[in-house]
C-alpha cells in the first residue's frame, strides 16, 4: 500500500514547536502539510506526477527511470535550498548530492533509513525467491547504491528499531552513532471497536503489499493447516505480480479485501479479531501499531521493527521468520481463548496509546536532533531542515 508515510503525521508538530524551518517532499500538487500561509514547505509534485504516468505506460518497465526521478528530485531541492544547522534526510537512494552539500556548509545530517541495510535485504528477498520458486530479479540497484552512499555521508542513523540498528551496525555502522525513534500511530484514527458491535466470526487481517517481503505465504500455510470452524482470513494490499501463482496454490482459503487509500484502512480492522503480519524484512509496520490501536492482538516475527512493541503472551506474539507452525500455534491459542485474545486485545490498546501518539514521537525526535547538535532540546529551534519523499508502508 503506498502511502503518505509517518512525516506527514509529525512535521506539523514539529513546525509547531518551531523546530522545523523547511520541507520538503513529493506529493498531489494540492497537498499540503503545514498550515496556509506557511512558507517551510516545497512539494516537488511534478516527479510524483512522471512517475505515476511512465509506470503507466511502460509497466514493467518503469524502473529503468528510477534514476531520472532521483535527479529530478534532488535538482529540485538544490534549486530551492535554504541552509540548517541540521539536515534529517530519509534514505530512499535521492539525497546523495542533497547530503554532500548539507556537509560542505558545516550542517549536521541525520539519514533515517526506512528499512534494514540493503545488503540484507537483498540477501533475504533472494532466499524468498528460492523457496517460493519465483522468478529472479535483480534487487541492488542504482538508488540502493545510492542508500550506501547516504549513509556514508551522514553523522548519524535514525533507527525506528532495534532491527534496523542491529542491522546497519553489523554492516559497520557505529551503533554508538544509531539513535532510535519508533514511528507513531495517529489514536484518533485507529480506535477499537465496542464490543457490542463485534459478531462471533474468528477473523485474523493481514494489512500490506502482498509480496515476498512481507511473507503472507507463511499465514496462508498456517491457515491451511488449521482449518478452523466459524473462521476467517483476510488479505488487504496491493498484489505483487509475481504472487499470483502462489496465491493460486490457497484459492477459496483467504477473503482478499483488495486495496485502499490510507485515509480508509481503519475500517478494516474493525472486524478482525487478531492482526497478523509475517514480514521477512520490515523497518517498523506502522500497520502493526494501527492494530494495536484498535484494540487487536498482533502476531508478526522478529524481523519486522514492530517486534520492539510486542510483549510476547501479554500483547502479542513474536516468531521467527518462515514459521508457519508458530503462527498456528499463536493462532489456535488465540482462537481458544477468547477471554485471553480479549485481554492481550487490551493490552495493546494500552500499549498504544501509552507509546505510539505521535506527539510522544515528535519529543523524542527533538531528543535526537539535541543529540546530534549537541544542544539541550529547547535550543534546536528554527534549526532543521528535513527532505523527504513519498514511502511505502
Amino acid at each position: 500500500m503506498v502511502g503518505r508515510f509517518h512525516y506527514h503525521n509529525y512535521a506539523r508538530l514539529l513546525w509547531e514547536q518551531g523546530a522545523l524551518r523547511r520541507i520538503y517532499y513529493s506529493h498531489r500538487f494540492d497537498r499540503r502539510i503545514l498550515p496556509a500561509g506557511a512558507d517551510s514547505e516545497v512539494n516537488l509534485w511534478r516527479k510524483e506526477y512522471l512517475l505515476r504516468l511512465h509506470a503507466k505506460l511502460l509497466g514493467d518497465r518503469a524502473p529503468w527511470m528510477i534514476p531520472r526521478y532521483i535527479a529530478l528530485w534532488e535538482a529540485g531541492v538544490l534549486r530551492r535550498w535554504e541552509h540548517a544547522d541540521l539536515w534529517h534526510v530519509l534514505l530512499h537512494g535521492a539525497a546523495p548530492r542533497i547530503l554532500d552539500r548539507a556537509r560542505r556548509e558545516g550542517s549536521r545530517t541525520l539519514g533515517e533509513p526506512v528499512n534494514a541495510h540493503p545488503r540484507d535485504i537483498e540477501r533475504l528477498l533472494k532466499e524468498e525467491e528460492e523457496r517460493l520458486g519465483l522468478p529472479k530479479r535483480t534487487y541492488f540497484r542504482k538508488e540502493w547504491r545510492n542508500i550506501l552512499e547516504e549513509v556514508d555521508r551522514s553523522d548519524y542513523l535514525l533507527a525506528s528499531s532495534r532491527w534496523v540498528r542491529r542491522s546497519f551496525a553489523a554492516h559497520g555502522y557505529p551503533e554508538e552513532r544509531i539513535l532510535t525513534c519508533p514511528y507513531g500511530v495517529d489514536l484518533a484514527r485507529f480506535r477499537p471497536t465496542p464490543a457490542a458491535e463485534r459478531d462471533d466470526i474468528f477473523r485474523v487481517l493481514c494489512v500490506g503489499q502482498i509480496c515476498p517481503r512481507k511473507g503472507q505465504v507463511d499465514l496462508l500455510e498456517a491457515w491451511k493447516r488449521l482449518q478452523l470452524p466459524q473462521a476467517e482470513l483476510l488479505l488487504l494490499g496491493v498484489i505483487d505480480q509475481g504472487m499470483t501463482p502462489v496465491l493460486r496454490q490457497y484459492a477459496g482459503r483467504f477473503r482478499y479485501l483488495g486495496c485502499c487509500p490510507s485515509e480508509q484502512v481503519a475500517s478494516f480492522y474493525a472486524p478482525a479479531s487478531v492482526f497478523v503480519l509475517p514480514s521477512i524484512e520490515d523497518g517498523f509496520s506502522v500497520v502493526c501499531g494501527e492494530a494495536m490501536a484498535s484494540g487487536l492482538p498482533v502476531i508478526t516475527t522478529e524481523n519486522n521493527g514492530a517486534a520492539d512493541l510486542i510483549e510476547p503472551g501479554i500483547n502479542g506474539y513474536v516468531v521467527p521468520i518462515r514459521s508457519p507452525e508458530k503462527i498456528a500455534e499463536a493462532l489456535e491459542t488465540l482462537y481458544r481463548k477468547p477471554d485471553l485474545r480479549r485481554a492481550m486485545g487490551e493490552n495493546a490498546l494500552r500499549k498504544a496509546r501509552e507509546c505510539l501518539g505521535w506527539d510522544r514521537y515528535v519529543r523524542l525526535l527533538m531528543a535526537r536532533y539535541a543529540e546530534v547538535l549537541g544542544v539541550t532540546p529547547r535550543e534546536t529551534g528554527g534549526a532543521v531542515g528535513a527532505e523527504v519523499q513519498r514511502g511505502e508502508v
